[in-house]
């Protein structure tokens, strides 16, 4: 086992996904600081997600050609730099541009991640290193909004939002130092004859095409994909996985702080550390390597679902345990998705998983604005019905598709 690449995978998601939520804790204060309104204040989160959506397209096929590492490590060292500027944003303009881009660059770990993991482990040591890396993940949104809440309370915003690049810039040095070089990397010196036996055994409606034609390649992978049933059920899980999970999450507040729970903003900021069930993701990859990845998919979600059903019962206890099995099945979902991944994708695994990743934070950006309508309509219950649905396609996608 190698702890030093295991820790890499930990700290590497840990410290640069945690950039897309450093915002979210202090939305009142940065609505102050710049004098605009919540929902405008909110675009500091929305934008990033979007960024993160489109970004993910790209750094899959690009780690196809030059190596899974290199982007992983290239990407985060570049993301410190907007990291350390948005404490100096003059404006809010500034700050969403800044915003932006770090979306944009932080798909090249987080897309690419998953391909890593798929080619550099094997058997029970895979399922376990994408435990990890999931883990990392959810730590690091814990740790982007407890630490940039107390940070900001403490000396402000500017400091607080400054304070996330040494963190980064660490997770970057570490992955530098520890990671092995990809199985894409290796390829690219020297391909192995298999590898080129395999390639011409892809469907004759997708053509190799010219080496130096990379856009035209990424294209014909993206369609090879497409045209995968197997795949697509997985984008479609990702989808709706993350788009019930955002849209919980970020309306929970407006049903726990109402009239009939009444609580406070720090113990709503409480509630948050209900993504310490993230920690179970190792466990639950090595579950999903046993098991098979398709049922643990099925069962996860189907966890998930129960739990949502549960906060629908108005007794604080019960929500608050109905919301901790929605976070342990979501969280225990990603990891066997990211496994079926790299099950099913035979070819530009990095594609395949930027398409997923993007139809993840895709699935995101509308969970942050669709159940915030259903909540002006039909109050919590809305909220829980229209996630559940989402919870329910995915499922049947699992189920029909996968």
């Amino acid at each position: 086992m190698r702890i030093g690449a295991l820790i890499a995978l930990f700290l590497g998601p840990a410290f640069v996904f945690a950039n897309m939520y450093t915002t979210q804790a202090i939305l009142p204060v940065l609505s102050r600081a710049f004098r605009v309104d919540a929902p405008t204040a909110g675009l500091t989160i929305s934008i990033t997600v979007l960024a993160v959506a489109i970004g993910s397209l790209f750094y899959g096929p690009l780690s196809d050609r030059i190596g899974r590492k290199i982007v992983m490590v290239g990407s985060s060292l570049l993301i410190t730099l907007p990291t350390l500027l948005c404490a100096f944003a003059p404006n809010f303009t500034i700050l969403l541009c800044l915003r932006a881009l770090q979306g944009l660059l932080m798909p090249g770990l987080t897309s690419v991640a998953i391909s890593y993991v798929n080619d550099e482990f094997r058997g029970r040591e895979r399922g376990l290193a994408m435990g990890v890396y999931v883990s990392g993940q959810t730590l690091g949104g814990l740790f982007a909004r407890l630490g940039s809440a107390s940070l900001t309370a403490a000396t402000g915003w500017q400091v607080a939002l400054f304070s996330f690049s040494l963190p980064t810039l660490i997770a970057a040095l570490a992955m530098w130092r520890f990671l092995p070089d990809s199985q894409g990397q290796q390829s690219q010196r020297a391909p192995h004859p298999l590898h080129r036996r395999q390639r011409t055994a892809i469907s004759d409606s997708v053509s190799d095409q010219p080496e130096g034609n990379v856009l035209r390649q990424s294209l014909s992978d993206i369609w090879f994909h497409l045209h995968n049933q197997h795949l697509v059920g997985a984008f479609i899980i990702g989808f709706t996985l993350f788009f019930g999970f955002v849209g919980t999450f970020t309306y929970l507040p407006y049903y726990l702080s109402g009239p009939h729970f009444g609580l406070s903003t720090v113990q709503l900021g409480l509630v948050y550390l209900l993504w310490l069930t993230g920690l179970c993701s190792p466990i639950a990859g090595s579950l999903a390597g046993r098991v098979g990845s398709r049922r643990a998919i099925a069962v996860s979600m189907s966890l998930a679902g129960c739990g949502l059903l549960i906060t629908l019962i108005p007794l604080l206890p019960l929500v608050i345990t109905g919301l901790g099995l929605l976070a342990l099945g979501m969280f225990c979902t990603i990891p066997a998705v990211n496994l079926y991944l790299g099950e099913q994708a035979h070819k530009a695994k990095g594609t395949a998983a930027s398409l997923y990743l993007s139809c993840y934070y895709f699935g995101g950006s509308l969970g942050a604005v669709l159940p915030g309508i259903a909540l002006l309509r039909g109050g919590w219950p809305g909220v829980a019905l229209l996630c559940l649905g989402t919870i329910l396609i995915a499922i049947a996608s699992d189920l029909v598709l996968c």
